[in-house]
């Protein structure tokens, strides 16, 4: 995805309730106010002095040393995946978002490269960078990114472009201006970002996927061409059911078990990725019964190969100031989902295994404080609650790396079942991820148990919830970063109320029945 995205979120309506909306990830997240400078001065602010080392805290939900995690662009060579993302620095200059790699084999080690392509300066089209892809043609790699330059609209210039560089490392990148080009006829000027490229090989040619608008609506804008230099327009993918998409951002597309996917991000106040299949590159390209992996904090995710599974990787935003009421920034922390393919074609994530083995280390569960009519032992407990009741076990403080697993069932009468931290004598005052039956989904709120009826949820995911069904759950958790995965859906959120605090599952309604909860911490 690609440039200066846009804010357009809307501010939280008091403390403690979190509706905010997050900032998108491939589009536009530029500021409301971009600072003037010097032509140079967003060069030097290109490459502050940096750590090379990681901390040890976010070895699962990784980060640089200084600075965020934007989109990310996965390339998979050998046995090593390189993960080039968009470098959100946050310090207010004129350029923004340089390409950075790191590199891991196993999603729990990570070696930080640094920058790989920098930003260019004021007169440049891309003063900022934007997502786009990396792919290898004989000996050479392609990085094809967006060029993204807020300044130019005012002076009557393109705001994004399709830009070129190459390397025969990956750490060396010689950029050539002379392939850069622009939305063609037809397209607007200004939302033109995000290629991804692939080798068609039933047509002989390289495909680049681009994130458009056409005709009032966003489009999948697609090219061609023989020698990744000179592209050739062609009609835009048939995608069903994207007609009220604004962008459909940081395009993907890959073939898995006789089927073609194509993953994308929705540009608008609902942002998430989904995905559509076809049998064919050419498309049409169907909307499956449920399309999408996660809920809106969990963003512009893109997938490539580890050894022979396909992974999806997004990214976690931040709130302003680090509170959980405030709207959310753009950037955060890296997030991988292991991808899951049903016998019916439809696509899942859950926990990668690298990760699953790492957090396995089991701690024995000390015995809970019971809020309501709560009764039971380590093998099950049972949550009784009358109707607007609400009945928990809370235990005391959450490790800052840990994972919860367990197997969940309610009845008919449940209104909320879930998850909560900074959990207290009154459970619906912490901050929780919470199952909704009725609704079939499950959502993250900052607010109190007793108002979720009537707020949307701040985070949300579609999930089949049937009462008097056992459901499996795994809770990942790295300091203020947590995912809940459930059937095969992800909620993915951040919440700064989590590390140190008390945490616990409560139920309000009805009757809730928590079997073979465990504990577990890394091996090492």
């Amino acid at each position: 995805m690609m440039d200066a995205r846009k804010k357009f979120a809307t501010l939280a309506a008091a403390v403690g309730i979190a509706a905010a909306a997050l900032i998108s990830g491939c589009s536009n997240n530029e500021s409301a106010n971009q600072p003037s400078g010097t032509e140079n001065a967003g060069k030097a602010s290109s490459e502050p002095s940096l750590e090379t080392s990681l901390a040890a805290e976010d070895r699962i939900f990784w980060k640089p040393p200084v600075g965020w995690v934007g989109d990310i662009m996965p390339f998979s060579e050998g046995d090593k995946l390189h993960l080039f993302y968009l470098q959100d620095w946050r310090d207010g200059a004129p350029g923004f978002h340089p390409w950075h790699m790191a590199s891991t084999s196993n999603l729990t080690d990570y070696e930080y490269a640094g920058e790989a392509i920098p930003f260019g300066v004021e007169r440049d089209q891309d003063l900022a960078l934007g997502t786009g892809s990396v792919i290898k043609a004989n000996d050479t790699y392609h990085a094809f990114y967006t060029g993204h330059n807020w300044q130019f609209p005012d002076q009557g210039k393109p705001k994004e472009a399709v830009m070129h560089a190459v390397s025969v490392d990956l750490k060396t990148w010689t950029k050539v201006p002379e392939d850069t080009f622009y939305a063609p006829n037809g397209y607007e000027t200004h939302d033109f970002r995000d290629p991804f490229v692939l080798y068609n090989e039933e047509k002989g040619e390289y495909w680049m996927l681009q994130s458009a608008r056409k005709s009032g609506k966003g489009v999948i804008a697609l090219f061609a061409s023989k020698d990744l230099s000179k592209w050739e327009l062609r009609e835009p993918l048939t995608i069903e059911a994207t007609d009220n998409f604004f962008m459909l951002e940081c395009p993907d597309v890959f073939y898995m078990d006789g089927k073609w996917y194509l993953v994308f991000s929705e540009f608008s106040d609902k942002k998430a990725t989904h995905y559509r299949v076809s049998d064919s590159l050419d498309g049409p390209w169907k909307k499956p019964e449920s399309d999408m992996f996660d809920g809106r904090a969990f963003y512009a995710a893109k997938t490539e190969t580890l050894g022979d599974r396909r992974m999806l990787y997004g990214w976690v935003p931040t709130r302003q100031l680090e509170k959980d009421y405030m709207q959310w920034d753009w950037a955060g922390n890296m997030v991988a989902h292991q991808m899951t393919l049903s016998a019916d074609g439809s696509l899942g994530v859950k926990v990668p295994d690298e990760i699953d083995a790492l957090l396995s280390k089991e701690e024995a569960l000390a015995e809970p404080k019971k809020i309501g009519a709560a009764a039971g032992d380590s093998k099950a407990w049972k949550l009784s609650a009358a109707a607007g009741g609400v009945a928990g076990i809370v235990f005391g403080e959450l490790p800052q790396t840990a994972k919860i697993t367990g197997s969940v069932r309610f009845d008919e009468k449940v209104e909320y079942s879930g998850f909560v931290v900074g959990a207290g004598d009154e459970p619906e005052k912490a901050y929780g991820i919470q199952l909704e039956p009725a609704k079939d989904r499950v959502r993250y709120d900052a607010v109190k148990g007793d108002t979720l009826s009537s707020v949307e949820p701040d985070v949300q995911v579609s999930a089949e919830l049937e009462a008097n069904t056992d459901y499996s759950f795994t809770i990942v958790i790295e300091n203020d970063v947590a995912v809940l995965y459930i059937g095969d859906s992800a909620l993915t959120t951040r919440i700064y109320k989590m590390p140190g605090q008390a945490w616990g599952w409560y139920s309000r309604g009805g009757e809730t029945t928590l079997s073979g909860l465990k504990l577990f911490v890394p091996t090492k």
